[in-house]
């Protein structure tokens, strides 16, 4: 996939993924029962995933053939690992990338494709409430038992700060990458000139 697909498919997920996000939130505010509630996380999650997964892939289609990323950061964004299969030869196999740290790996990679100075604040309690938001979330979406898929207020209130956390930062660092696309624009045209 080249860079223009690889834009093209996190314009066209974040269309989808937050018109389901819309819908869920639309619904929730209808009918604020337990359902729409594990509606809403499964929407949010699906959202930040989503939008995790192709920030590595525009990441990778725009630097893979370049000496920006080291062979593991590679690996990492191509979600593969390393091994030896019973023949004792070298083997990939798919390797998925824990979330929410994944989140934190996409964006410092997004950030470092255009040349941005960004950060994401990870000492901040909206960093802490995504960490806790995602147990919520892998509790409902893999629930052990009917106890599991119950959400107190406390749980609700997690996923909240997360999701607010997760869209400031991906504001700020849309923000911070359009500035140093704008930079290094710049600074292509006065070397032209």
């Amino acid at each position: 996939m080249n860079r223009a697909e690889a834009v093209a498919e996190l314009k066209d997920l974040w269309a989808a993924l937050s018109a389901d996000q819309d819908a869920a939130v639309a619904y929730g505010k209808q009918s604020n029962t337990p359902y729409a509630q594990r509606a809403l996380i499964r929407a949010n999650f699906a959202l930040m995933e989503g939008l995790s997964y192709q920030l590595r892939a525009v990441t990778l289609a725009s630097l893979q053939a370049t000496e920006f990323l080291t062979e593991s950061e590679l690996a990492l964004l191509r979600e593969e690992r390393y091994t030896i299969n019973e023949k004792g030869e070298p083997q990939t196999k798919e390797s998925f990338l824990r979330f929410p740290e994944s989140l934190l790996f996409s964006i410092r990679m997004y950030v470092r494709n255009h040349g941005a100075a960004f950060e994401p604040d990870i000492k901040s309690s909206g960093w802490q409430a995504m960490r806790k938001a995602a147990k919520v979330r892998n509790r409902v979406t893999h629930p052990k038992s009917a106890a599991s898929l119950a959400l107190s207020n406390q749980d609700l209130a997690v996923i909240q700060e997360a999701a607010a956390w997760w869209k400031a930062t991906m504001l700020s660092m849309f923000a911070a990458c359009s500035e140093a696309d704008q930079y290094w624009q710049k600074q292509l045209s006065n070397e032209e000139a």
